[in-house]
């Protein structure tokens, strides 16, 4: 997923927070067996400081110190946490978690998995008092939290004078360079620092970046639909979307490939030159079809070009799969930057949106190339179509707190290297 727009100021109401004593649910059947979960919530956390230095730091509070946490809507994230433990349970248990600079091991966070199964409505919040231990995150870099969703485009299999940019897929062409198996590999740590992988092409006998947008041409049989030009590129920006064909079937454009170079927003260009006072998806699509002959070279302002895969819709409720490899939740899922936070992380975020708290409970499973930016960046999947996308527009919130959920019990000896996950471009 790619990154949206910028700034407003952050506001954080802290509540106390009341321990649950609800108790344990009962549970028939299954052959594994389920951890009993203590009658209350400890007060005092347990588990000992995650010190990851020079610059990420984690140190164990109580609920009490999560914003609002007493009244948060946690049950998108418990969602998207039993989404998680699917993936989590078809690896080995001694499997380290993808990304991030702790998290430990799948196996610790099977127990968790497995409660998870049992919880019903109304006991999500008991659940994560229960099975978890709040930490608060601190480390450098940008601390900001903006929304994306999945469009729901209109989508044609052949040109039409209505339908006139291409969706690509992949190119058989691109290369994928594994530069952290490098790292790895030579020992090497400035390659730590480098992004963990980079899309080129063959050159000779080189490896060469690939090209711009501008240098983008389409071959036979790479082209998936055609649809306007404004819902392509918003598709590349949220990363993928849904698409309703002219004959009435459905599917969806899903994330492929990036072709590695550095966003630049096209709405911001326009808007910096000039031409466009208010750069919202609407204004920018009239423009678009005011100005046809430009319609190229205003995209190609950013040289940052995203490819896509077209998949069945077997689930309508959830979303796209983001860079866990997991069905997006809406509201329970965020793209965070996996050089601090493995992917299945639960976080805790506390800002605002417009003007009013937005303290909420997600589960970390999607990343983009404006997102690796720190700790404290984030990027909250909103849900599919036009509702989704109204939030996600005015989403915008400066300065938010950050805290993560450590399964109870969980003892981090030697946390998972930062070269597992360097940061990204």
């Amino acid at each position: 997923m790619l990154a949206r727009a910028a700034l407003s100021l952050s506001l954080v109401i802290t509540l106390a927070a009341c321990a649950s004593t609800r108790p344990a649910p009962i549970v028939t059947g299954g052959t594994k067996p389920l951890p009993k979960p203590p009658v209350t919530t400890p007060t005092t956390p347990t588990t000992p400081p995650v010190v990851i230095p020079p610059d990420f730091t984690l140190a164990p509070v109580g609920f009490e110190a999560l914003p609002g946490w007493a009244t948060s809507d946690v049950a998108p994230a418990l969602t998207a946490f039993k989404r998680q433990c699917q993936s989590w349970q078809a690896r080995a248990p001694d499997a380290p978690l993808s990304g991030g600079r702790y998290g430990g091991k799948v196996s610790d966070w099977l127990n968790a998995c497995y409660a998870a199964t049992t919880i019903q409505a109304g006991q999500e919040r008991w659940f994560f008092e229960a099975y978890f231990e709040p930490q608060v995150v601190q480390g450098p870099g940008d601390a900001k939290l903006t929304s994306y969703f999945e469009p729901v485009i209109q989508a044609s299999r052949e040109w039409s004078p209505s339908f006139t940019e291409p969706l690509l897929k992949r190119p058989t062409d691109m290369i994928t360079v594994d530069l952290g198996a490098f790292a790895e590999a030579y020992d090497n740590e400035t390659l730590r620092g480098a992004p963990r992988t980079l899309n080129g092409k063959l050159s000779g006998d080189r490896i060469v970046p690939y090209p711009k947008r501008e240098s983008i041409t389409p071959y036979l049989g790479q082209i998936i639909g055609y649809a306007h030009p404004a819902d392509v590129y918003n598709l590349q920006v949220q990363g993928s979307g849904r698409l309703h064909f002219q004959d009435g079937t459905e599917a969806r454009a899903q994330f492929s490939a990036q072709n590695g170079y550095k966003w630049n927003s096209a709405l911001g260009a326009l808007r910096n030159s000039g031409r466009l006072t208010s750069p919202t998806w609407a204004n920018f699509r009239s423009w678009l079809d005011l100005n046809p002959g430009q319609q190229k070279s205003t995209l190609n302002a950013d040289p940052s070009y995203v490819f896509f895969q077209e998949e069945t819709i077997p689930d309508y409720a959830a979303g796209p799969k983001g860079a866990a490899n997991v069905p997006l939740t809406p509201m329970g899922s965020i793209a965070v930057d996996p050089a601090y936070h493995p992917y299945g992380a639960v976080v805790f975020v506390a800002g605002d949106y417009s003007g009013a708290p937005f303290q909420r409970l997600f589960v970390a499973q999607d990343t983009g190339g404006a997102i690796r930016r720190g700790p404290n960046r984030g990027d909250v999947f909103a849900g599919t179509g036009p509702e989704a996308g109204a939030f996600a527009e005015r989403m915008n919130s400066a300065g938010p707190r950050w805290f993560t959920l450590l399964p109870k019990q969980f003892a981090p000896a030697t946390p998972i290297a930062s070269a597992s996950s360097p940061p990204h471009g």
